[in-house]
């Protein structure tokens, strides 16, 4: 490590440090800090379309807001998002929207959500700073600072009529860290603004080979971190190839610049492509750290359904601690995760006003809402923002567990999408069922399952669960049986919905290798971004069941 690298890493500690200590000074005060940010954003919008129409200046507590302003979904901001996509101003807020955060367009039509330079920069804080501070404190082995592998892009997708840029809302935050990128992870920029998937894989890859004290990898989500590294399975050779000669092999398609400027960052290694010949040459598991031995923790989202992906990503990383560092949408910055291998988050109290409607009340016409001390340990709420990107209120559909407090502010583990359940007739099966299931037959039969998706067949008089299966293992003659038996473990009222004749078997369709793929490039296609792109677990997209049933494998009744 140089003396720059040296001198940045101690700063990039020191800052860490103080934004860490500032977010638990906060959570010892949460819901003061809470109501201190609600009345900030009330304040500095007073003037605007939304704050007059609601009469801002009138509300004097979160009681008043409560009662004044209504609950929203996106449909009651989508004309004002036009008018401020023409350019027109303090229309939901008074801060300039410098961005439309695109939403992934995995449950449906995408939305464009505004981005403020002071939403970015909390976003940007929160994920620089803090969630390193606290990676410091929860695993010893961070503090030897040294670059990572990050596997996110900096696309922008188009721009509105009034100029404002669009993309989705990670690209986003990258841009507005591209200014220290380069200090403190390995893939240049020009990486960075590749859309080609594959292309950008190999080159990341590359590029964090050529650095044998790599100490991370970070990317949103698992699977990106599972597609890495079978990229690194198929393109090896060529790669050390490249490594030994400092250039970057002719077969990839780049532009004539990006190459000059990537091969200008690259140097001959032979001793080291040499040294890492030898060490695939022996296999697969647990590769990760014997290409960097200082490799320290792996940085994605591990919780709920992306779970499936953690078997394959830990035969690669061989049980490397897991960070699942922040939980958040394009619309605000919910929680910090505060312990390793373990996907709860402590929401971050002063990055927008939080409130949360109890389950049993998410289909009322008037639900109650709560705010941040009134929760209760085991129960389950939909969380509500008011942010700094002028959204009021907004109902994220995003249903929580509380599984406890960190000083004041609750921690919360991620249950399912409203409108994601499985729902015959009144069963409700969540996301996190499903996924317990399915994780359970895998183990029982001893196979991977590589990816899965569900709709509802509804064609017969009692409907029932359609799943759509990709598993690398010919042995499945007992995933059906497996799969209805922990399904009905996981939700009694499954169970109970069979056992009254009021919902039938599942059915199982085994499809090709590569048939996810499929569904993610449709999703590109679609404009989601790489650093977005999930599988749904409940389909009803007819584009997407055309593409699952054009790839069946095996069909199981």
């Amino acid at each position: 490590m140089s003396f720059l690298e040296q001198g940045l890493n101690a700063v990039y500690a020191f800052a860490a440090d103080y934004f860490y200590h500032k977010f638990v000074k906060e959570t010892r005060n949460a819901k003061k800090i809470n109501h201190k940010i609600l009345k900030k954003i009330l304040t500095d919008n007073t003037k605007t379309e939304f704050g007059q129409k609601y009469h801002f200046p009138e509300i004097h507590n979160s009681e008043d807001y409560r009662k004044v302003v209504p609950l929203t979904k996106f449909p009651a901001y989508e004309s004002y998002v036009e008018e401020i996509a023409a350019g027109k101003e303090d229309v939901l807020t008074s801060d300039p929207v410098l961005y439309f955060g695109l939403s992934s367009g995995t449950t449906g039509k995408q939305k464009k959500i505004p981005t403020t330079g002071r939403s970015r920069k909390i976003m940007m804080l929160n994920m620089m700073f803090t969630q390193h501070g606290i990676l410091r404190h929860a695993l010893p082995e961070a503090r030897q600072g040294g670059r990572g592998l990050l596997l996110m892009n900096m696309l922008q997708s188009g721009t509105t009529s009034g100029g404002v840029p669009t993309g989705s809302g990670t690209s986003g935050g990258v841009q507005s860290m591209q200014k220290v990128l380069p200090y403190f992870w390995t893939s240049p920029l020009e990486i960075l603004e590749i859309s080609d998937q594959s292309i950008a894989n190999y080159l990341h890859l590359l590029f964090a080979l050529q650095e044998e004290n790599l100490t991370y990898i970070m990317a949103p989500f698992p699977s990106a971190i599972v597609q890495l590294f079978g990229v690194l399975e198929e393109t090896w050779p060529q790669l050390m190839k490249d490594l030994k000669t400092g250039l970057i092999s002719s077969q990839l398609a780049l532009k004539p610049e990006t190459r000059s400027l990537l091969d200008a960052k690259l140097k001959p290694q032979p001793r080291r492509a040499e040294r890492l010949s030898r060490e695939f040459q022996q296999g697969w598991k647990g590769i990760a750290r014997r290409l960097w031995p200082k490799l320290a923790y792996v940085s994605c989202v591990a919780g709920g359904s992306f779970s499936v992906y953690m078997e394959k990503l830990n035969r690669y990383t061989e049980n490397l601690p897991v960070y699942s560092a922040v939980y958040g949408a394009t619309e605000a910055l919910i929680g910090l995760a505060t312990s390793i291998n373990e996907a709860t988050y402590v929401v971050t109290p002063g990055a927008a006003y939080y409130e949360f409607i109890p389950i049993s009340e998410m289909d009322s016409t008037c639900p109650t809402t709560l705010e941040l001390d009134e929760l209760k340990i085991g129960e389950s709420y939909e969380i509500v923002v008011t942010n700094y990107s002028g959204f009021y209120r907004y109902r994220l559909e995003d249903v929580v567990k509380v599984t406890g407090y960190f000083h004041q502010s609750p921690i919360l583990e991620f249950q399912y999408r409203k409108g994601q359940l499985l729902n015959i007739s009144g069963e409700k099966t969540s996301e996190l069922a499903v996924q317990r299931a399915m994780s359970e037959t895998a183990q029982t039969l001893s196979i991977t399952v590589e990816d899965y998706t569900a709709t509802l067949d509804l064609k017969e008089t009692v409907g029932r669960y359609h799943f759509y299966v990709e598993a690398d293992s010919s042995k499945l003659e007992n995933f059906q049986e497996n799969l209805e038996k922990y399904l009905q473990a996981a939700n009694p009222r499954y169970r109970a919905g069979l056992e009254g004749k009021r919902i039938s078997p599942l059915k199982i369709d085994f499809v090709q290798a590569g048939t996810f793929q499929k569904l993610r490039q449709e999703l590109l296609r679609r404009g989601a971004s790489l650093n977005q792109v999930k599988i749904p677990r409940w389909v009803k997209d007819e584009q997407f069941l055309a593409i699952l049933e054009n790839n069946r494998r095996v069909n199981k009744e």
